[in-house]
């Protein structure tokens, strides 16, 4: 009875060990993604967007300028990036956090700081042919008084 009991335990905990090796792979791969969409950021390199988001996958948010919502595909998204970083992107502060990841989807959010402004990004990714990619940017923020910019040195 004591190694039945001792087999099963062994099962188990090899099945557990199993389950956490892959989500602990998969976790990787989707860190890998975000940190080259970021990069694309901080480079102001599009190759960096084209290589983490699918060029028919969509971003969406709201333009408060306009008061409409706009959806643009990826590689749109990607023609944004010129070559150059913001001019103020040494005071730019960007992290993520990856809430799920289940079979071949992912969800993570971004949360933006930058000098003049706020925003948070929720990024839907898909496992396509093994690799990790943004399949939907949806995209919210919103200015910072003109205080909070003056205390952190920018106009």
């Amino acid at each position: 009875m004591k190694t039945l009991i001792k087999l099963a335990l062994c099962g188990l905990l090899t099945v557990s060990s199993t389950a956490t090796l892959a989500q602990s792979v998969e976790h990787d791969g989707v860190k890998a993604t975000l940190q080259d969409f970021l990069r694309a950021y901080v480079t102001g390199d599009a190759r960096f967007i084209r290589e983490s988001f699918r060029k028919d996958g969509q971003m969406i948010g709201h333009s408060r300028r306009d008061d409409r919502v706009l959806v643009v595909s990826g590689d749109e998204f990607a023609g944004r990036f010129d070559g150059s970083p913001a001019a103020d992107e040494a005071q730019r502060k960007r992290s993520f956090q990856i809430l799920d990841i289940t079979g071949n989807a992912a969800l993570v959010k971004v949360t933006l700081d930058y000098p003049n402004w706020d925003g948070i990004d929720y990024l839907a990714l898909a496992k396509i042919d093994g690799k990790w990619l943004i399949i939907s940017k949806s995209y919210s923020g919103q200015g910072k008084p003109a205080s909070a910019a003056a205390s952190t040195g920018s106009r």
